[in-house]
């Protein structure tokens, strides 16, 4: 399958709908979807599935950043369908841990921490590491750390004794 990206002044554009852009930036190796309108559930899955096309098939990715600022939280179908079926694709592709950022607004931060409940154990994977924000530049920041903290994991270390 060919695909066709755009270059957007904020990186290249991986996928657009009517209720997502999926944005790539090649300098800090992130993965940027950020949702415009509530979604589907097949918009959802279709998003998703196009960021793991250009993971599979472009360049593997381990940075994120997901936008819910304007759709709120996720549907339990929806979180269920990401844990139970996409991360294990996703984990399949670049077979490395996967940092995601998630931003959301302070209404939806505030209603979280109010609402929190101990419930029964999701099934969570272990390669997935969520960060949660209320400002995407404060996400994309740490992200960038994270990636600064990979690269120099690269460099010998010498010590002087």
């Amino acid at each position: 399958m060919q695909i066709a990206y755009i270059i957007a002044r904020d990186g290249m554009v991986v996928h657009s709908s009517t209720y997502s852009d999926i944005i790539f930036d090649s300098e800090l190796e992130i993965l940027q979807v950020i949702w415009k309108a509530k979604p589907t559930d097949s918009a959802f899955k279709e998003t998703y599935l196009q960021g793991l096309s250009f993971v599979q098939e472009v360049q593997p990715v381990m940075l994120y950043c997901t936008d819910l600022t304007i759709i709120g939280p996720l549907e339990r179908e929806q979180e269920a369908w990401l844990n139970n079926v996409f991360y294990g694709k996703l984990h399949d592709a670049v077979k490395q841990d996967v940092f995601t950022a998630v931003v959301f607004t302070e209404a939806h931060f505030k209603a979280i921490i109010t609402n929190y409940a101990a419930t029964e154990a999701v099934n969570t994977q272990d390669f997935m590491l969520f960060n949660y924000f209320t400002d995407r530049a404060e996400a994309l920041h740490w992200l960038e750390s994270v990636k600064k903290g990979q690269d120099a994991s690269l460099f010998p270390i010498s010590l002087h004794i």
